[in-house]
């Protein structure tokens, strides 16, 4: 039999309680003085869609800002991206859906000053071929060349204005007031790139109006 000196002794007041992480046994009864053991509580999963982590700097405020507008035909790249995709450019280049009636009036004025950039050039090779001679037809075709470059750029441009893009409406702002300086040498000297010019500018004036600019909120 045990002797009942060796008997354990329950713990005195100031004594340390159990650590933490030690489950007592079944039926202990803290010492006067201690508050009762509680166990932690279990584990909860995360609610659903919660991500770990902060997001980073800016990702809050992209989010919305960078998507395409609403109501457009088509899937369109974000906001904020060069946007150089050739899957669907056909669709990209002829569907106005959900475009402002103003900012569709800009867009096609912009396709038009491009494409009267390149028939325009060609003409200038035509007359320049036929009053000044061959001397001068390949500087002539050099900026037909040119021409049809800065054309597809305009285009690509206005493709992007009517998807949202800001950087587009800020590149053919820049290209619109560079119209306007040549349209009055232009009108100066009777060369026919004035009527492009004065397409470009009228394309400038219909993208800032307030029906368009609700667009690129």
């Amino acid at each position: 039999m045990s002797n009942p000196n060796e008997a354990p002794q329950p713990q005195q007041p100031g004594a340390q309680p159990p650590q933490p992480g030690n489950v007592p046994p079944a039926g202990y009864q803290p010492p006067q003085g201690y508050p009762s053991y509680q166990a932690p509580p279990a584990y909860q999963q995360p609610a659903a869609g919660y991500q770990q982590g902060l997001p980073a700097y800016g990702e809050a405020t992209l989010g919305a800002n960078n998507a395409p507008p609403a109501g457009l035909g088509y899937a369109a790249p974000a906001r904020n991206t060069f946007g150089l995709n050739f899957n669907n450019i056909a669709q990209r280049f002829r569907d106005t859906t959900g475009v402002p009636q103003q900012l569709t009036i800009s867009y096609w004025l912009w396709v038009a000053a491009a494409a009267l950039g390149i028939v325009l050039g060609i003409v200038n090779v035509a007359v320049i071929g036929s009053q000044l001679g061959a001397i001068f037809v390949g500087a002539a075709i050099t900026g037909l060349i040119i021409g049809i470059i800065f054309s597809a750029f305009y285009i690509f441009c206005a493709i992007r204005l009517k998807e949202g893009a800001r950087w587009a409406r800020i590149v053919l702002t820049v290209l619109g007031a560079l119209a306007l300086i040549g349209l009055f040498a232009q009108l100066a000297t009777g060369n026919l790139s004035f009527i492009g010019s004065a397409v470009a500018v009228a394309a400038t004036v219909l993208m800032w109006l307030p029906e368009s600019r609700k667009h690129f909120v």
